[in-house]
């Protein structure tokens, strides 16, 4: 598709059959963002350095150093073994601490969630106590079929995410759809404005956004905006940020990077948040950039996905935001002014915006996922723009798509990181031997998160990599709704219209020097 400019200054609306053609173009740089980061991993290194010198310098002071630090490394691994991470996540990091045996073991107990995050996950458990206080109405009776039943359930225990009904859903096929519809809400506010992204990035839309944030912060409207800095480093510029500062939006920076070796600047907010007014929430995979609405080519056309959430769900992503506002900010925030703003609407359909994070003990995402795939009794539908799974994913895939039900995966044709590329390929054409279909959609970057069974779906930021799963906050929602179930059909229909089959013919795997390079790259996929 050709590069299309805005004539209407409101509309980013696509053409209805368009050519998907790779067209990269030179993105904007933030000179300041990158400098931030070259200080930042420059600091960093020094400190692995100073690590690894001390460790030489024990070596040639202490003689026997060298099979103490063995000792202590096969401690180390039989502890990995034992511990709650994931298979790959351990193989790795044994690899790791016993080729690197006399220094490794530091490092990996400097990275154990207990040392660099527990004091947060304190935080976050007062944080989240406070918030349990508030009513909203949700459901304690789903009704249903079980399936739904029992994933509602899950959700309530392990994260207390209830049901709610008597909201309206809107699926969007694409980031331009979705942020048409934003822009026009954004215009109706009267109260608040709640924006939560891992990427925000100077340009068109942005600007589109500013200015009626700007009209509305006259009108008395309240913004607040929390973006990654680890996202939005290089496309966020300070001149922009000071725009926003001026204007009297709250900003409040998630995980600054800073020049201090620790595993937990690998920790990121990969949500996607749009809150106006408690009463309209907008998720999915799309950042707050260009390219997300294709106004900027990188990666060929982008393919993506979102929801508009109407009515009492709207509650919980309240909630989320202001508990990781709370987090960030030390600010202490009265919940019910933003609570029960909705509309009276009727559905009984049932909705489940639910989060993941370190400010949870279970894998949340990871889990709900699982969850669709073991219950699916007809199809499994996903698209995904990666695609690094751990041993539970693949071999439920494998025992269904075994069994007689329709697995189809949806990736990319076209690579925004190469390195994970070759990785989730690898790992999807692998399935095609136990009767999974694989499909990618040509010449463009498919960045939707989606799951559909014949029960249920889930749209939001979680990818299917050990990266959602288990190291970054992330947001969903999980839902029943037949019409939106009935526009990811329809959507993934005219997606695999637009692909590519890869089939045991045709499949990179079938070369050795890519399966080789794959192979290497999985060893540290569980850090990709």
């Amino acid at each position: 598709m050709s590069s299309k400019k805005i004539t209407n200054p409101r509309s980013f609306k696509l053409a209805k059959n368009p050519e998907f053609e790779v067209m990269k173009i030179k993105t904007e740089t933030n000179t300041f963002g990158i400098i931030k980061l070259l200080f930042s991993g420059f600091v960093i290194l020094l400190q692995v350095v100073f690590i690894v010198l001390m460790n030489m310098y024990l070596i040639s002071l202490i003689g026997y150093y060298l099979l103490v630090s063995f000792i202590l490394s096969i401690i180390t691994s039989i502890y990995i073994i034992s511990s709650n991470k994931n298979s790959i996540s351990k193989a790795t990091w044994i690899f790791f601490v016993l080729i690197f045996f006399w220094f490794a073991y530091i490092i990996y107990f400097i990275a154990d969630e207990r040392v660099f995050f527990g004091k947060s996950k304190k935080k976050y458990k007062a944080i989240f106590n406070e918030a349990n206080k508030y009513e909203v109405p949700r459901v304690e009776e789903v009704g249903g079929s079980i399936d739904v039943q029992k994933n509602c359930e899950y959700l309530k225990e392990a994260g207390n995410f209830y049901a709610y009904k008597e909201t309206n859903l809107k699926y969007y096929s694409s980031g331009a759809q979705l942020f048409d519809d934003v822009l026009e809400e954004l215009e109706k506010a009267t109260k608040f404005v709640f924006i939560e992204f891992f990427i925000i990035s100077d340009g068109i839309l942005l600007n589109k956004v500013l200015e009626i944030l700007e009209q509305k912060i006259k009108q008395g409207v309240e913004v607040r905006l929390i973006y990654d800095d680890m996202g939005s480093h290089r496309t966020l510029s300070r001149k922009v940020k000071k725009r926003m500062k001026n204007m009297g939006i709250k900003i409040a920076v998630f995980n600054p990077l800073i020049s201090k070796f620790s595993v937990g600047v690998n920790y990121r907010d990969h949500r996607k948040i749009i809150d106006i007014d408690g009463k309209v929430a907008f998720t999915g995979g799309i950042n707050l950039a260009d390219e997300y609405v294709n106004e900027k080519r990188m990666y060929g056309y982008w393919k993506d996905a979102g929801l508009k959430i109407e009515g009492s769900a709207v509650n919980e992503f309240s909630i989320i935001f202001l508990r990781q506002w709370e987090f960030i900010k030390d600010e202490k925030l009265d919940f019910a002014e933003f609570l029960n703003q909705e509309e009276k609407i009727e559905n009984s359909s049932v909705v489940v915006p639910y989060a993941d994070g370190l400010d949870y003990t279970q894998n949340i995402a990871k889990n709900m996922y699982a969850n669709l795939i073991a219950n699916a009794k007809q199809k499994i539908h996903i698209m995904t723009p990666y695609f690094i799974i751990d041993d539970t994913i693949r071999d439920l895939l494998i025992s269904k798509a075994q069994s007689g039900v329709d697995v189809k995966i949806i990736l990319p044709d076209v690579a925004d990181k190469r390195m994970v590329y070759q990785v989730s390929r690898s790992n999807a054409e692998k399935l095609i031997d136990y009767g999974v279909k694989i499909y990618v959609m040509k010449n463009s970057f498919v960045h939707s998160k989606i799951m559909l069974t014949e029960s249920g779906a889930i749209v939001g930021s979680v990818n299917f990599d050990l990266r959602s799963f288990y190291q970054q906050f992330e947001i969903a929602v999980y839902t029943n709704d037949v019409g939106v179930l009935k526009a990811i059909k329809s959507d993934i229909s005219s997606t695999i219209r637009e692909s590519k089959q890869i089939t045991l013919k045709n499949r990179n795997y079938n070369k050795l020097r890519y399966r080789m390079l794959a192979g290497v790259l999985r060893i540290v996929s569980p850090f990709m």
